[in-house]
């Protein structure tokens, strides 16, 4: 996709639904059933929460340093996450990782690699951190 092109507004409207949809069933878990889940049921849950948010919010930046660069304001799209995370400082860069080391021009190949990251990071935690705890 040429720097200059615009993403589609399916897109976004895909990346928004997802990103409300996460969080109202987060907000539906933890504020309206938890008392009534266990903790497994609530370990097992999460991705159906996690995910959508992940993969929504992840649309929506990388479709914002993708307009970075249409502006000619970034000349790559690590350029751009670079720009964003001198704005938000050292925590912007966990969020920005997949930014810095992919080079594609597709907010949806992107938020997919991001979401498959973070997959793998929750199950890292989940199987390793969470049962010491």
């Amino acid at each position: 996709m040429p720097a200059t092109a615009p993403e589609s507004a399916a897109l976004s409207a895909l990346y928004g639904t997802l990103l409300v949809g996460g969080l109202a069933g987060a907000a539906l878990i933890y504020l309206v059933l938890f008392n009534d889940l266990s903790e497994s049921q609530l370990v097992t849950f999460t991705p159906l929460w996690f995910f959508p948010v992940v993969f929504g919010l992840y649309g929506f930046v990388s479709q914002r340093l993708l307009r970075l660069l249409a502006a000619g304001r970034a000349r790559t799209l690590g350029e751009a996450a670079r720009t964003s995370i001198d704005v938000g400082g050292v925590w912007a860069l966990l969020g920005m990782f997949p930014f810095l080391v992919l080079k594609w021009r597709s907010s949806l190949l992107v938020s997919m690699v991001a979401a498959l990251f973070w997959a793998v990071l929750l199950w890292l935690f989940f199987a390793a951190v969470f049962p010491v705890l």
